[in-house]
């Protein structure tokens, strides 16, 4: 059986987040990230972060993915710099202070939520970067139609205190353009075109077009104006 992000992502390689190589990039140098560092990269993907990291900064990167589909590609782009687990990060165990950063882009969920992916994180480095969606506009529209789990979506302001509530302090946020968005949600859009033209008799083929229709409509009715994303560098107080 398919898997649905196996299909719309498999034209993402770069990035699997509404971000861009070069803002990675700059998460590296906010993060002060050198040959030495080591930086440990929850819930990673296909490692694109990872491999951006490792090659512009020469750090070490400990990727640590629960999906075989992802956790196999980035196995095959991997490099000496970095490691990858295919795990649950609920399982894998964190030693305190055995890394200068902790990233977890765009999959808090992988810990249940915000602030306990901040306290599963923020003993492990001085400083952790979430990437995290946020509401640009409040209150909402009526008419807008929530995802399972967009209902805990916030402004931003009250995002940095959710943030903040976990004893620890933004330092800077990298914000998601709408270029960012554009390209993260149209691959989203030929990728399933792809796998639709190559797998019509699929059983799980109609309802993945009403999916994609549905994802589609959402996108370009309200979501681009109003959801917004971000990658949030933190400092643990007392850093």
């Amino acid at each position: 059986m398919p898997w649905w992000y196996a299909v719309v992502e498999s034209r993402h390689q770069a990035v699997q987040n509404p971000t861009s190589p070069d803002k990675i990039r700059l998460l590296g140098e906010l993060l002060r990230l050198g040959p030495e560092s080591s930086v440990l990269d929850i819930a990673s993907g296909k490692g694109g972060p990872a491999r951006i990291l490792a090659d512009t900064f020469g750090c070490r990167v400990t990727c640590v993915e629960n999906a075989p589909e992802f956790a196999a590609v980035a196995r095959e782009r991997a490099t000496d710099l970095i490691e990858v687990v295919e795990a649950d990060a609920k399982d894998f165990e964190i030693e305190p202070g055995a890394y200068d950063a902790a990233l977890c882009l765009g999959a808090s969920f992988a810990y249940g939520g915000l602030v306990e992916t901040l306290n599963r994180l923020k003993p492990a480095a001085p400083f952790v970067a979430v990437g995290e969606p946020y509401w640009r506009a409040w209150p909402l529209p009526a008419d807008v139609e929530l995802k399972d789990g967009w209902e805990d979506f916030l402004p931003l302001p009250e995002t940095v205190a959710r943030f903040e509530s976990a004893d620890v302090r933004v330092v800077s946020l990298i914000d998601s353009s709408l270029d960012d968005w554009d390209r993260y949600e149209t691959l989203h859009w030929l990728a399933l075109d792809d796998w639709l033209a190559a797998n019509p008799n699929d059983p799980d083929a109609e309802e993945f077009r009403e999916r994609g229709r549905h994802y589609r409509e959402q996108y370009l009715r309200w979501q681009r104006d109003l959801l917004g994303w971000a990658i949030f560098v933190c400092s643990r107080l007392g850093t």
